[in-house]
């Protein structure tokens, strides 16, 4: 469908404004942020903002859909795919969704921190969205599992109960490859990581006041190679594991 050059304009200042609130809310949190500081991280006059936005909560609220829907679509794609095993849309899906959270570290490090406080009460109708993708991405797995039972490819566990868990497992995965402190290593399968023991001082004496985006310590790019074979190595690991407890034997 074709869009006219002020609705592409709309949608581009759209976008600005809301990669400018992400790059503040990293910094000074939910609570910290104002819309003052968007506006101007944005290069936008503040009436702009409220052009597109009512409040810092409808920002923050359309911020987490768009990513949760981008998510959710990315999943939707590898669950309709016919030409691959229930395994290998299962295995798909895990690196994709590792993939996704690392690049968008900064948006789930704010989601994961501010949820719990956030959401269920100051925004609940997005608690309540949120909740019911949660459910649409364990319906995705649960029919991956069916399918799979129906080919013989796995064991005749609740389909259900196997998508939640693998869900849970999933994020977990994700969420622990934000964080270079605990990795696997090639050789070992563990390795340990421990360049921040002096911020770490700092944050328990509160003589530096640390952002979100402080947690994170720039790689070169041989750390980058190597981090991202070992998290590969580490999938692999995870994905096979989960699936000696699922798979049928042939």
């Amino acid at each position: 469908m074709n869009i006219s050059r002020k609705e592409r304009d709309d949608q581009r200042r759209r976008d600005e404004i809301l990669d400018a609130a992400l790059s503040i809310f990293a910094t000074q949190g939910f609570h910290g942020a104002t819309m003052a500081q968007i506006s101007q991280e944005a290069q936008y006059p503040l009436g702009t903002i409220y052009k597109y936005f009512s409040s810092k909560k409808q920002i923050y609220h359309d911020l987490v859909m768009e990513r949760v829907q981008q998510l959710g679509q990315i999943l939707l794609s590898i669950t309709n795919r016919q030409e691959i095993t229930s395994k290998e849309k299962l295995k798909q899906s895990l690196f994709a969704k590792t993939k996704f959270y690392r690049s968008n570290s900064d948006f789930i490090r704010i989601y994961i921190s501010e949820r719990s406080n956030l959401d269920a009460v100051m925004i609940p109708k997005l608690n309540e969205k949120v909740n019911r993708m949660h459910e649409k991405m364990i319906t995705l797995f649960q029919k991956i599992f069916e399918q799979g039972m129906e080919n013989g490819e796995f064991k005749p566990y609740p389909p259900k109960e196997m998508a939640t868990l693998f869900t849970e497992i999933a994020h977990s995965v994700a969420w622990s490859s934000l964080f270079p402190n605990v990795n696997v290593d090639k050789n070992n399968g563990v390795k340990q990581n421990i360049k921040d023991n002096n911020s770490n001082a700092n944050i328990k004496d509160g003589s530096n006041k640390r952002s979100i985006k402080d947690n994170v310590v720039n790689p070169s790019i041989d750390e980058i190679k190597d981090d991202d074979e070992i998290l590969n190595q580490r999938l692999n690991m995870i994905f096979d594991m989960f699936m000696n407890g699922v798979s049928k034997a042939i």
